[in-house]
């Protein structure tokens, strides 16, 4: 009898040991890593081709260490000779010579309490647009090529949950979020054909990590 008895408890907290553990995995879900940011910096072509201002945009979504990015820079460069384009909103740039690159990375990223390091590599789709001067006289080339871009990023962001301020961070709204700013700097560039490369400041919206 006695044997039964303990057979009997024994087996409830099992039972008790493994129902505990699925309601502890559920209440440890936590949000995906995804998010958004935007690039200002400066970028140069290792041959001249092009050099200046540089924009860009990326998409970077996590799965524990790995994380895979979709980005999307362009290159402008100061037209020397703009003419006509000083009438525009962007005489400076409006005309020059340019690159646009639409890539798809993979890397490893390393999540601290409140920053994160990652490098990663890729495929992209590079279209450069460049003035070059033979035998005094000045030529336009366009050159469509495959590269393989780099990235190295450092980013800051919010250490835990806390609700999400508008108007420069003075209005707080809604409950405490993972959903957040970011604020960091990227070495990038890309090797192929015509290389480039580049630093900038990058500003990030989405969930930095798990929170």
């Amino acid at each position: 009898m006695k044997k039964k008895y303990l057979t009997l408890v024994l087996c409830v907290n099992m039972l008790y040991g493994f129902g505990q553990k699925e309601t502890d995995s559920l209440h440890t879900k936590t949000n995906p890593i995804i998010y958004a940011d935007f690039l200002l910096g400066g970028s140069s072509s290792s041959n001249g081709e092009v050099s200046g201002m540089t924009f860009g945009f990326g998409v970077n979504y996590q799965i524990n260490k790995d994380v895979f990015t979709f980005r999307s820079n362009y290159i402008y460069e100061i037209n020397k000779e703009k003419g006509f384009e000083a009438l525009l909103v962007l005489p400076l740039f409006k005309g020059g010579d340019s690159m646009n690159e639409f890539a798809l990375l993979y890397g490893k990223r390393f999540i601290f309490y409140n920053s994160a390091l990652s490098v990663s590599v890729g495929v992209s789709s590079n279209l450069l647009k460049y003035t070059d001067v033979i035998n005094d006289e000045s030529h336009k080339f366009r050159a469509s090529y495959i590269a393989i871009p780099f990235e190295l990023n450092f980013h800051l962001f919010k250490g835990e949950k806390r609700r999400f301020r508008v108007l420069y961070g003075i209005i707080p709204i809604g409950k405490p979020t993972s959903f957040g700013r970011s604020i960091g700097i990227k070495l990038f560039g890309s090797l192929g054909n015509h290389n480039y490369y580049g630093l900038g400041i990058n500003f990030g919206l989405g969930s930095h990590k798990n929170y």
